[in-house]
């Protein structure tokens, strides 16, 4: 895909290092559209604008579900879009959109893979799958919860991923990923658990199904606030599918 010009959905952490890796490529930041960052690498604006949108290859959303369905429309209506607040997608009519925006549109819709490994897989065996349990391990403050609440492990959540979705919208995207490439949000199963002991963010997936058991667990230290050390580097390894290849509704 040609991919020369970008604009960001949220300028935070994840923002941040898409920004910068994108000038590494040799990509231009048109614009950062953020209500309270402050930058003085880039554009910033408050809200939605459609004259920003039209001039790039790629708006990249890494705000909040919020964001991203107030924007979805009017960003596919005149360009591509990388999203990562992918538990907005748990609203069947939100993800109907997106679907058809892009096919009337010709412009792409890309999942990333976020904080796990292994959704191409899930994607290609969906057919064949029929179980799936993700369990998010975090500590209190990194669920947005009162630490103070909390001396041992707890789960806070336990439930289907679409539910999981409304209760934890900014720390289960992973949940909603699998749900995306798998067997779908009320059949994929999730747990939260609040753990005051740990500094790092775990998920463990395991899925069943006709010819295989898969058993995945993946962690990586809290960088700041709901986001993973990982996260951002696998933000800008999605980047680098995109720029290479790309088209459709596709997961990278």
């Amino acid at each position: 895909m040609d991919i020369n010009r970008i604009g960001l959905i949220g300028y935070g952490k994840i923002g941040r290092a898409l920004a910068a890796h994108a000038r590494e490529l040799g990509l231009e930041v048109a614009f950062a559209q953020d209500p309270v960052a402050q930058a003085d690498d880039v554009k910033v604006v408050a809200g939605p604008d459609t004259e920003l949108y039209e001039g790039v290859d790629l708006v990249i959303e890494c705000a909040t579900r919020g964001a991203l369905a107030e924007s979805l429309g009017l960003v596919l209506e005149r360009t591509n879009l990388l999203c990562f607040s992918l538990t907005a997608f748990s609203d069947d009519a939100l993800l109907a959109q997106a679907k058809e925006a892009s096919q009337a549109s010709g412009h792409s819709v890309f999942v990333p893979h976020g904080a796990i490994l292994g959704l191409d897989g899930i994607r290609d065996g969906r057919q064949a799958i029929e179980e799936v349990s993700i369990t998010t391990t975090k500590s209190p403050k990194s669920l947005g919860l009162n630490p103070a609440g909390y001396t041992e492990p707890t789960v806070v959540f336990e439930g289907s991923t679409r539910d999981a979705c409304a209760a934890f919208p900014r720390n289960v995207n992973v949940h909603a990923a699998i749900a995306l490439a798998g067997i779908g949000f009320d059949r994929t199963r999730s747990k939260v658990v609040a753990d005051p002991s740990v500094s790092t963010n775990t998920h463990r997936i395991v899925i069943n199904g006709n010819g295989l058991a898969w058993d995945m667990t993946i962690s990586s230290f809290a960088a700041g606030g709901v986001t993973g050390a990982y996260t951002p580097l696998s933000a800008c390894g999605s980047l680098d599918r995109i720029v290479r290849t790309g088209g459709g509704f596709s997961f990278v």
